[in-house]
């Protein structure tokens, strides 16, 4: 499996946890995945920063043919390498948020796909669309989730402060995954997601966690000077 695909993996694997975990609440509108949409991918992101180990990679991580461990220097570059662009890459995430806005906020009648895409690509990245690509056309999300794709970015911020509660040395470390499994996926829907991150957290999420991931290519550059 290529990088990509594992961290899809975990990230689904997130899901797959906070359905199997969250789903043993007594009824139905409060089991499973059932609390307000817009926490729904912070599990997922947040199991996928743990693709980032290497402890954990070196647990499944074995050379197809040899056998051996992925090495600890691979995982480092590895990490090195993931955090180039992340910036570029949290616009382009920002331009589709926009875009799923902007498409489903008005009357469907007035909407210009091509004229909605080009703007908020333009306005929100450093990339001018080629005429004639529809970017459009490939944006599943745009059917699934509607003017709510913000989510992901919304998530990713808490995603990235949960993280700050589990040891980045020994994530296998039961004390916080217990913690996290009964106060974050346990409850499901019973408990309001502004409380299942308080809960876990002591007090409410905030951008530090989402900054130090975003400029971490730079702190790792500056800690080598």
């Amino acid at each position: 499996m290529e990088y990509g695909d594992v961290e899809t993996f975990f990230h689904e694997f997130g899901h797959l946890m906070h359905h199997i975990l969250g789903g043993q609440q007594p009824w139905a509108g409060i089991s499973g995945i059932t609390m307000e949409a817009d926490f729904g991918e912070a599990p997922s992101q947040m199991l996928e920063e743990f693709i980032r180990s290497p402890q954990l990679l070196a647990s499944f991580a074995h050379h197809y043919k040899t056998g051996e461990p992925i090495p600890a220097e691979l995982v480092e570059r590895m990490n090195r390498a993931g955090a180039f662009g992340r910036a570029n890459s949290t616009a382009a995430q920002i331009s589709y948020t926009a875009i799923s806005y902007d498409i489903y906020k008005g009357n469907p009648k007035n909407v210009d796909l091509d004229a909605v895409t080009l703007a908020d690509t333009k306005r929100y990245t450093l990339i001018t669309p080629p005429t004639g690509t529809h970017m459009y056309a490939s944006f599943g999300h745009l059917s699934s989730y509607s003017s709510a794709y913000y989510t992901y970015m919304w998530d990713k911020v808490i995603a990235e402060d949960f993280v700050t509660k589990f040891d980045r040395s020994n994530l296998l470390a039961p004390a916080p995954a217990a913690r996290y499994r009964h106060l974050v996926l346990e409850p499901g829907g019973s408990t309001s997601a502004n409380d299942l991150v308080k809960n876990f957290l002591g007090r409410t999420q905030n951008m530090a966690a989402f900054e130090h991931w975003l400029s971490e290519e730079f702190e790792s550059a500056a800690a080598k000077k």
